[in-house]
Order: C-alpha cells, then structure tokens, then sequence
C-alpha cells in the first residue's frame, strides 16, 4: 500500500553468502553443507565439513536463507546447525527492527517479480547490488505483524488444502495395490495379457509439422499435444492449440475418453481425454475392449517405468513406439474388479476436484492479499 513509506533492502539487515565449499573441502562428519538442492528439497543428498574454520557461514534454525541464483527463493532454516554454501544469503536483521514472518512474506512477492528480470540464459541470478536496491513497503511493527499473522494463516489452509490433494492421489494407488497387488511383482498371479489385446492402440496424425504450416492451426478442433497429457491430472480439460479445417485433413478426431499416451519426450505419460480432439504422432491413443476399461489402464500405466525396465530393459529410453506399447504384459483381473476400481478412481478424482477448486480460491486470495499489502 501506498501510505507506507519503503526502505531499501540493504537498510533493512546484512546479508552474508554462503562459502564456496569445493569437493575436497567435504567430508563424511562435521555439519552438513547446505545447498539449493537441501533447501528445495530436489534432492538429499547432504555433504558434510569436518572443520571449525567457517563460523561466518554457520546457520542455526530459525535462520532465514534467501537462494539468489538457479532457484530463486526464501527459507526460515529448521533443521539444526549447519552450513551455508554459495549462492544463498543468511539474513542478519541488524539494522531496521523488522518481523521475520512479515520479511519471509513481502520477500516471497518479490522474488516472484525479480525471477522475470534476472540475468542469465540458462539460470535465475540476483545480483548483490541490485537485490540491496530493490525496496520494500515498511508499515509500523504492529501492523507488520497483522499481515504475517493473515498471511501465514491463509498460507496455512493453502498448505492443508495441498495436503488433502496428496493425500487423495496417494489414496489411488493405495487402492490398486489393495485391489490388484504390485503389478511388477504381480503376487496375486493374475494372467497376463498383451496390452493389443485389451483394446486398440492407434497413433496420432500428423503429416506435416503445425509449426511449418501455421495454415494448420488456430481453428475450432482441438490439439492435444505431448504437453497437454503430461500436464493433464487424470483428465485432459485444457488444450494449448487447434487445428483448422486444413489441419484436422492431415489428421483425425478421437472421442472422449480415449487414453493418451505419449510416445517421445516425456514417455508414457497418461492422462484420459476430457473432449474430443485430435493429437500429433508424438500421442498413442488407447481404447479399451470388454476385458478391461481406460481407467484401470491409466492407473497401470502408473507403474509403467518400473514394468518396462522388468519387461523390456532394451526398450528403456527416451522414446517409445507402438511395437513396445503392443507387447507390454498388463495384469488381468476379474472385469467385475476392475469395474470396481474404476468406481472408486472416478469417485476419488471428484473429491480431488472439489479440494483443487478449494486450492484454486485459496491461491487467488492469498495473491491477493500479497498485492494488496506489498504492489
């Protein structure tokens, strides 16, 4: 807001770099070296330092941390004593009286705005001088701390919100595994059946490439591109292109509720069609007969990597084609199980509608609020 004066980050505490820990600086005892990766959590591996020359560096919990290259983002630190490695600043609140809750808010909003301007091709990167210059509202400490409490509250039920989306997602698998056993290890001994033998599998069409024909594109068909799939949760409800009158001559519509699988890029990801459309010959559509039926499928499909590397090592790479899809051995239970778990899935995936509808309202107001008290 407006009527609140802004004060220079660089006025408001010290900001101190983590050190430039180097391989043969680690070791297997000491503290625990804290990278980017420890602090988004993209991996865990943790590498440790044995000495007691780098107290400059030391961070403790209830430190803040702010990563100002690759990714960009900051932290309150929980996880005891330890180490911080370059590319990420300790905060000091040594000059302006400041709270840390209300700091961690405004900073995440602008972080959000800075990540458009860094510099760099190929990662995010703040420089020291302007992240210093960068300003922020400054509203007395009273206040200050109202808007912490309003915005951790609602960050709060934002995070419940996206643990009940877990939760439920996990349920589904739960379920299969209850149901249907691992369909790697298939305890249960289910008999197997070819995956051509449970249904059709066709490959989308595409003679020519949209990007070389823009003549192909921007009509009233839609184009559910490898993205569109990887991006879909379940159902496919959004597409990012269209094909034209042209375009849909060089290719074809598939019905609602065929199962996409794509076949390059990302491999063997699903996701059901929520519309009719057409897809490129980068997607296998798949539709199931009377033995089985699309959502038992998709979520077999789940476990697609692990069945693959059991079934056909030779085949596991970056892309995949029909030959392998046919020849995969799916596990066949009773139709009537089957018909059952999709029951349940269809069921499970309208809570999850419900509870991202929830999440979707939630997100809105926060952001809200954060350009209300911060823009």
């Amino acid at each position: 807001m407006g009527k609140w004066e802004k004060v220079r980050l660089g006025d408001v505490g010290s900001y101190v770099n983590g050190f430039a820990f180097k391989p043969e600086d680690w070791s297997i005892q000491g503290l625990p070296i804290i990278r980017i990766q420890n602090l988004t959590e993209s991996r865990n591996e943790v590498n440790y330092y044995a000495k007691s020359d780098k107290n400059k560096y030391e961070i403790n919990d209830g430190d803040v941390l702010i990563s100002w290259s690759a990714s960009l983002g900051v932290y309150q630190w929980s996880k005891g004593r330890a180490l911080l490695n370059q590319h990420i600043f300790k905060v000091i609140f040594d000059k302006l009286e400041i709270n840390k809750k209300y700091f961690i808010h405004v900073i995440t909003h602008l972080l959000k705005d800075m990540s458009k301007e860094t510099h760099g091709s190929t990662m995010k990167h703040i420089t020291k001088s302007r992240f210093d210059n960068m300003k922020i509202p400054f509203p007395p400490l009273e206040i200050q701390q109202k808007i912490a409490a309003t915005l951790d509250t609602a960050a709060a039920l934002l995070k419940l919100r996206q643990q009940q989306l877990a939760e439920l997602e996990a349920l589904i698998q739960s379920v299969f595994y209850q149901m249907f056993g691992d369909p790697v290890r298939n305890e249960k001994g289910w008999d197997y059946v070819k995956l051509s033998n449970l249904g059709t599998l066709n490959r989308g069409m595409s003679k020519h490439r949209p990007r070389n024909d823009p003549k192909l594109l921007n009509g009233e068909y839609p184009l559910i591109q490898t993205g569109d799939v990887a991006n879909a949760d379940f159902e496919i409800k959004e597409y990012s292109q269209s094909y034209s009158e042209l375009g849909l001559k060089q290719s074809k519509m598939w019905s609602k509720g065929t199962l996409c699988i794509t076949i390059a890029a990302n491999i063997a990801k699903t996701a059901i069609m929520g519309f009719d459309a057409c897809f490129p010959d980068s997607v296998v559509g798949f539709n199931a007969n009377e033995k089985t039926n699309n959502i038992f499928i998709y979520c077999w499909f789940g476990f697609f990597q692990k069945i693959l590397e059991e079934q056909a090592p030779e085949s596991a790479q970056k892309n995949i084609n029909l030959r392998i899809l046919n020849d995969l051995d799916v596990i066949l239970p009773p139709k009537e199980l089957q018909t059952q778990f999709a029951a349940i899935v269809q069921k499970i995936e309208q809570q999850k509608a419900l509870v991202q509808q929830s999440i979707d309202e939630t997100q809105t107001l926060f952001d809200s609020l954060m350009s209300q008290y911060f823009d």
